[in-house]
């Protein structure tokens, strides 16, 4: 159901082949790029040779990942479930052919939900909620954490995760707010990057309404 992009980019693994045996079976998809490399691995190298990953390069990563947990849920009507930055893999394009870690290719759907399968017709299903715990502690979204249903919110917590990792090199811990009961991160912005944009991100998709308008990203 997900298209290439205008380019040509296919940002998710295509299935090849499948053997099933008694015992077991072998699935096969295509890799996301011959290096392996995910979000980590950027944060990590870039702490070795500068410190964080520079600002633009954590908004370009940022805003290739929008696009494509977009073109999965608005298209392809599935939740991941998985969303953290080491299945975030560089990858190249053939827009920029040559280029290594030009665009990002979201792997490992072992969790992944096809909301159309479990959607009563007539329904929405990106509105389709679930319940119970699939994710580590660390890696639950607010609902999912207080023991409420949880739908798309739980693929934004794993977007907002891995451009926290891009922009401090630590994973993300969240917080509420004792103020306003909202999600917020457990460290401060700094003064000299587009704290606007940053909390603007943030503070949307961590405090996501399952109600509201859903094209938030």
């Amino acid at each position: 159901r997900v298209q290439p992009d205008s380019s040509g980019f296919y940002p998710f693994p295509r299935s090849e082949a499948l053997y099933a045996f008694s015992q077991g079976g072998l699935f096969m998809m295509t890799a996301g790029s011959e290096s392996g490399m995910n979000l980590i691995d950027v944060a990590n190298t870039y702490k070795k040779i500068m410190g964080n990953v520079p600002e633009l390069i954590a908004i370009y990563y940022t805003s290739r990942m929008l696009r494509h947990l977009e073109s999965l849920h608005e298209e392809g009507k599935v939740l991941h479930c998985d969303v953290k930055p080491d299945n975030w893999v560089l990858t190249s394009s053939k827009a920029r052919s040559g280029v290594g870690g030009c665009d990002l290719m979201l792997v490992d759907f072992g969790r992944a939900i096809d909301l159309e399968k479990v959607t009563r017709q007539g329904d929405d299903p990106l509105r389709t909620l679930f319940k119970g715990s699939i994710a580590a502690e660390d890696m639950e979204c607010g609902m999912m954490r207080e023991g409420l249903p949880w739908g798309v919110d739980l693929d934004y917590f794993g977007l907002c995760a891995s451009a926290f990792i891009l922009l401090f090199g630590s994973h993300m811990e969240v917080v509420r707010d004792k103020n306003t009961g909202n999600w917020r991160l457990n460290k401060v912005l700094r003064r000299y990057w587009q704290k606007d944009l940053w909390q603007s991100l943030f503070h949307s998709l961590l405090n996501f309404e399952l109600g509201s308008e859903r094209k938030c990203l």
